[in-house]
């Protein structure tokens, strides 16, 4: 970039009014022109910190420039400036936004080498990204590593983690991972975290459709102690998973409660 393009600073030139100009301008190349006039004020003793970076780095992202933005990255830990966690992210969300989840994984391992330990934040963002784009199985290993992280989410990130749990649960019944979503499953139950009824619905039928009773009563008797009520398919997929194995007795047994339960709500 040629010294003509470049401001002029006054002596009292900030990281706080720097971090001001780029934030309210909107033209990327006029914003680059603002990163670099501050960056040559180095030899008169300003330094850019997190908050510059951040803010250039987020200018990038939005312009999917995502390789300067990663050579950003570098130069801070060049400068041994601070790169924080919410920096890391806007990037994985960015390579998110332009469906490149392996990129965002990518950047997401870079956190620790940049002395950036991962927070339940970052780690139900880069969940929430890999749920997006369907990538269930990815998913499923970073709540195994959050989880052996001793990683809990907080009361702001809660709900989400809930839904995304429910969510990959559900996602792997329907791409035929039953095993490993009994596993998810087994383990929201441990760990307190509240299971929808469409979670339910999706166990209790994949494992009757193939033919585990064991695993689709026992989902099923767990679904009833959580208080949440068996809708009529539930009801017809486990008798008739009993039916079909020719066990009459326990597929009699659950017509004559279902009869009980309506007759008794109708009372």
């Amino acid at each position: 970039m040629g010294v003509k393009t470049l401001l002029k600073w006054s002596k009292q030139i900030t990281p706080s009014k720097v971090e001001q100009l780029l934030r309210a301008e909107r033209d990327l190349r006029k914003v680059k022109i603002i990163f670099d006039s501050a960056s040559a004020e180095y030899s008169n003793g300003f330094r850019h910190d997190h908050t510059t970076f951040g803010v250039m780095i987020s200018k990038l992202v939005s312009a999917n420039e995502f390789r300067p933005a990663e050579e950003m990255l570098n130069r801070m830990k060049e400068e041994k400036c601070r790169v924080t966690e919410e920096i890391f992210l806007s990037i994985c969300r960015g390579y998110g936004r332009v469906h490149l989840p392996l990129d965002a994984i990518r950047v997401f391992h870079k956190m620790n080498d940049f002395g950036c330990k991962p927070t339940d934040k970052s780690y139900i963002s880069v969940f929430a990204i890999l749920v997006e784009e369907n990538q269930l199985k990815e998913a499923a290993t970073y709540l195994d590593e959050m989880i052996l992280g001793q990683i809990s989410p907080n009361r702001v990130t809660w709900s989400l983690h809930v839904k995304l749990n429910n969510t990959v649960v559900q996602g792997l019944c329907t791409n035929g991972n039953l095993n490993r979503a009994f596993q998810l499953y087994l383990g929201m139950r441990t760990r307190g975290i509240s299971i929808d009824a469409g979670t339910f619905d999706s166990l209790v039928k994949c494992f009757c459709k193939k033919g585990d009773l064991h695993k689709s009563v026992r989902i099923f008797d767990e679904m009833v102690l959580d208080g949440c009520v068996p809708d009529h398919g539930i009801w017809s997929a486990v008798v008739g998973g009993f039916w079909d194995r020719r066990k009459v007795r326990e597929a009699f047994e659950l017509i004559v409660v279902e009869l009980m339960n309506e007759f008794v709500e109708h009372e």
